[in-house]
């Protein structure tokens, strides 16, 4: 008899399969039977995807066909990562490497990690320029990483980052310990090298506009602790199901501790988390609270009023 996993496996590469949404968002240049294939075999090798919600599932899979990234774990140009519930599509270093090339404008686009041991030379004036040569053996601690394209006229753009500039980056990253910044931080380097310069790059055709969304997409699903956007489905979509009735006044309670300066809010938030950021409330992904001023907690139980929400105080000891 098959198990939980393997039902659940089977239930989402059906609808994968079976989707419709899929290939509207895809490039009619594409191969859509094959490249739902590629995103069920990526899902069946790695079973910890089903854990997440099936909303945020389809999202990742939504935004990789948008900007035409294959999920094949051969060719590694992106990933469904999952994520405290929820799935997270990532681009590769690979993959904006490939993104590059396909804009037809680039003959040229790379990244590197400095060494203390390399000889490495920038400038930056009266046009910017980089000189590196890795050192032979040891090549010491890493020092920083620079990004650059040269493009089809000749004309290059660069951009270096030293390692204190890549590591306040990391410390606003969405999961400053995960494994791109740890087992494989060159990457991560890299990556945020390449989103640096990208800022800079002239969406000069619809091919180098799509690299820059494609490296502004990236670059915002790392910083935000959850992925942004919403899911539009057709009315007859298989994702779509009757959602059982709450009682609000059992289920849907706001729970808040003044605190000298903050109020922290906690409980069932989903029905205000629109007004909550109206206030000055912020998200912490740690805690799974929202903070906001102290000042401002009439307002929130004015919001929880009209919203017919109960918001109960607790104190320090819960």
């Amino acid at each position: 008899m098959p198990n939980a996993t393997t039902l659940a496996k089977t239930s989402v590469v059906q609808l994968i399969k079976e989707s419709p949404e899929i290939a509207k968002r895809l490039p009619p240049t594409v191969d859509v039977d094959r490249w739902k294939m590629q995103v069920a075999t990526a899902i069946q090798k790695n079973p910890d995807l089903l854990e997440c919600s099936k909303e945020s599932l389809f999202l990742a899979i939504y935004q990789a066909a948008e900007v035409d990234i294959s999920l094949s774990s051969t060719l590694q140009l992106g990933f469904l990562i999952p994520y405290k519930n929820v799935v997270q599509f990532q681009i590769s270093y690979r993959g904006l490497m490939q993104k590059a090339y396909e804009s037809g404008c680039v003959k040229a686009f790379f990244a590197e990690v400095v060494y203390a041991n390399d000889k490495f030379e920038r400038q930056y004036a009266p046009k910017r320029n980089l000189f590196h040569a890795p050192a032979d053996g040891d090549r010491g601690e890493a020092i920083g990483a620079y990004a650059i394209c040269e493009f089809k006229d000749g004309t290059i753009d660069c951009e270096y980052m030293t390692a204190e500039q890549i590591g306040r980056r990391r410390n606003h990253s969405r999961a400053p310990e995960s494994m791109l910044w740890t087992t494989f931080w060159e990457e991560a380097w890299k990556k945020t090298a390449i989103r640096l310069l990208a800022k800079r790059l002239p969406l000069s055709n619809p091919g180098m506009e799509a690299l820059a969304e494609v490296i502004e997409r990236d670059a915002q699903a790392d910083a935000e602790p959850e992925p942004s956007g919403k899911i539009e489905l057709e009315p007859d979509s298989m994702l779509l199901s009757p959602k059982p009735e709450t009682r609000q006044g059992d289920n849907a309670r706001v729970f808040f501790e003044v605190g000298e300066k903050l109020t922290v809010v906690s409980g069932h938030t989903l029905h205000i988390k629109d007004d909550l950021p109206k206030l000055g409330a912020k998200w912490d992904s740690d805690a799974r609270v929202w903070r906001m001023a102290a000042a401002r907690t009439d307002e929130l139980l004015a919001v929880c009023q009209e919203k017919q929400i109960p918001a109960v105080e607790v104190g320090a000891k819960g």
